[in-house]
């Protein structure tokens, strides 16, 4: 059975990078890879510690399976860090995993699980610490005959509905 989802990637932050530069610092930029979709950060030049505060959109993300396997074991987000180099490619600083909190589509997006907390994923070269990232990721489902998860029903516009005064517990 066929499902349509709407990975958002909330990219805050990476901490305790290592220094890739003759400069002691780094370049980086993040690249979060799910399914067949990819997606990058900006690229923050001279910071071992970037904070990117960066939202990455994967629309129309077709998933196979039964709706309650998709709640319950999503796939894997895979996310790798570089150094974006002046000249030539970027060099791999390290990789980690997560996986989404799901929202399908008849549950509403209210706490506890939504909007998703920021969580630290340890970042990995290899066999040895590379770092740490801050990020959130949700996986929302897309009701059919539609192309976007619903819209909040906020008046100003705010997702979820988290602007003042609000209901937080609406369907998006």
């Amino acid at each position: 059975e066929k499902q349509v989802f709407q990975l958002r990637a909330h990219m805050y932050q990476a901490r305790s990078l290592f220094a890739a530069d003759s400069s002691g610092l780094s370049d980086p930029f993040a690249r979060v890879f799910f399914i067949s979709q990819s997606q990058c950060t900006e690229v923050l030049n001279e910071t071992l510690c970037p904070t990117w505060d960066q939202l990455l959109v994967f629309d129309n993300v077709e998933l196979y399976g039964e709706a309650h396997e998709m709640r319950d074991d999503p796939p894997i987000i895979v996310i790798e860090i570089y150094d974006q180099d002046t000249v030539g490619k970027a060099d791999f600083m390290g990789r980690t995993f997560a996986k989404p909190v799901v929202k399908m589509s008849d549950e509403h997006y209210c706490p506890p699980r939504f909007p998703p907390q920021l969580e630290y994923y340890q970042i990995y070269r290899g066999n040895s610490t590379a770092g740490d990232l801050l990020a959130a990721f949700e996986l929302l489902q897309v009701p059919a005959g539609q192309s976007h998860p619903r819209p909040s029903e906020g008046k100003d516009g705010m997702e979820g509905g988290r602007g003042p005064g609000l209901n937080p517990c609406l369907g998006i």
